[in-house]
């Protein structure tokens, strides 16, 4: 790739994509920065360094906020673009950002790490026009993901028919039919700074830790009192709390074999790689999504049955031989350090796009 013309992120919306933060070194460079209020001077700017040194790749972030929604005509649609016009520019920016980068046929990489691994109905155009679309908590069956943008039973048939149509004035020759092959999975990760805050090699005082937020979350509470009955009964040292500071946090994990890591809102979780890169073995509920570079069960970490009783014989199975957890400790932090930091996981993106758009000339 060359690196003279760069990666082109384009943000949508109030929030940035952790993974590709606009404070990225070169070859990234960004349009603008969500938080703050984008004026048609910057987009012009913006437009026409595009047009000039047209970029390598372009890394775009999932688009929520649609001109035609659910209940909106053709009338309502028009003036909420007007409106965006005067007020919001950023709203149409991006459309006209996106238009450019079709035009000059870019390699496009969609990303969604939301905890909902679904594409919404903004991002339709930008999902037929991708050529790779990278999903935090894929489902197994990616018909799932793609249900708002392309099925009467999980979006609105007749706004995605507007829209379409409003869209083509951008881009009259953009795909009809959907490509469910652009679907990669992509993990959580860490930040590449992880690897200084965690520590890693600490004597181990604990059989299992957790500490975590149980607030209206029903099976962590669940697990929680499961592993203290199961403590009670076995006399293990078990180390259960609410949020702990970050650094205590971190020590716990160096300091603990199993480390509790039940889902939050999707199933994927920072403390997945926090555990395995402090050298604590994971204990997991078995995967709902498709996983890219998956911790394998036994080697790396222990899944569950959310069932239960279904941690109780986990734990009993892991500490049945406890001389083979620090070998799987070790595995996890290579695991974590060679594919799930940032730095790690766009290199995949950007090789993973590449690869697709150089197949599909």
């Amino acid at each position: 790739m060359d690196s003279n013309s760069g990666i082109f992120l384009l943000q949508s919306g109030h929030s940035e994509m952790d993974l590709f933060p606009v404070s990225l070194p070169t070859p990234f460079w960004s349009s603008h920065i969500p938080s703050e209020k984008l004026g048609w001077l910057q987009v012009v700017r913006t437009l026409r360094r595009l047009r000039k040194n047209p970029p390598s790749l372009a890394v775009v972030k999932y688009r929520e906020d649609a001109l035609f929604r659910t209940g909106t005509g053709w009338v309502g649609g028009l003036v909420s673009a007007v409106r965006a016009a005067f007020f919001r520019p950023s709203r149409l920016a991006e459309l006209l950002f996106f238009s450019s980068l079709t035009r000059h046929n870019i390699p496009i990489a969609l990303i969604n790490r939301s905890d909902v691994g679904e594409i919404p109905a903004g991002s339709d155009w930008y999902y037929r026009r991708c050529h790779a679309c990278f999903v935090r908590e894929l489902s197994p069956q990616p018909e799932s993901t793609l249900k708002s943008l392309f099925t009467i039973s999980g979006g609105n048939s007749e706004v995605n028919r507007r829209s379409r149509k409003f869209l083509s004035f951008f881009d009259p020759r953009c795909p009809i039919g959907r490509n469910i092959d652009k679907l990669r999975p992509l993990s959580l990760g860490l930040p590449d700074e992880s690897i200084h805050d965690i520590q890693f090699g600490m004597e181990k005082k604990w059989d299992v830790f957790f500490a975590g937020d149980q607030h209206e979350k029903h099976l962590r509470s669940r697990l929680v009192q499961e592993i203290r009955d199961w403590a009670a009964r076995t006399g293990r040292k078990v180390l259960l709390r609410e949020p702990l500071p970050r650094g205590e946090y971190l020590r716990c994990l160096d300091e603990s074999r199993l480390a509790l890591s039940p889902p939050g809102i999707g199933w994927d979780c920072w403390r997945h790689y926090e555990a395995m890169l402090a050298g604590s073995v994971p204990i997991m509920t078995y995967p709902t999504t498709l996983q890219y570079r998956p911790a394998i069960d036994a080697e790396h970490c222990f899944y569950f049955a959310p069932e239960h009783g279904g941690l109780t014989k986990c734990l009993e199975k892991a500490l049945a031989v406890p001389e083979r957890l620090p070998k799987m400790a070790a595995a996890g932090r290579p695991l974590v350090l060679e594919h799930h930091l940032f730095s790690k996981l766009r290199d995949y993106v950007v090789r993973e796009t590449l690869a697709t758009f150089s197949r599909s000339k």
